[in-house]
């Protein structure tokens, strides 16, 4: 993760620290808002994903779609934009590491901890139903 050529760099008004993680669309990486004095996660999306067709005007709705939600389980969209062939997403920063990042540490979780995380998840996804919003890829990190 370290030999990543975003690391170090400036993606618009945000300096990539660290990479976070990444999956089959998209690499998270945590960045810092110098203005705004602030950490933030960036989603920025691979180009095999972002060179499709049409992808610019799903991902445009999907963002703004995303930022109309405001629930203390949901992460909140800050920004989005595109910098040269680069699409991204701007969140809140959440520390701590992720649910996979606990299971993979201890194996399991106590199930009164599994209890309260899926209310929390439930509760989220409920709120986002409401709004005619479905998330289609609900997974532990």
């Amino acid at each position: 993760m370290e030999n990543d050529p975003l690391i170090g760099t400036q993606l618009g008004a945000y300096f990539i620290q660290s990479k976070l993680g990444e999956g089959g669309m998209a690499q998270v990486y945590k960045a810092y808002h110098a203005r705004l004095r602030r950490e933030v996660a960036i989603k920025v999306i691979l180009p095999q994903v972002a060179d499709k067709s049409g992808f610019r005007e799903r991902f445009e709705r999907e963002a703004q779609l995303i930022a109309s939600l405001e629930h203390r389980n949901i992460v909140a969209v800050y920004d989005f934009g595109e910098i040269g062939n680069l699409s991204y997403l701007v969140m809140q920063y959440v520390g701590g590491g992720t649910l996979r990042d606990l299971l993979r540490r201890e194996g399991r979780i106590e199930p009164q901890k599994a209890i309260h995380y899926a209310i929390q998840m439930s509760r989220a996804l409920h709120h986002a139903h409401q709004r005619g919003i479905v998330h289609r890829d609900v997974k532990p990190q």
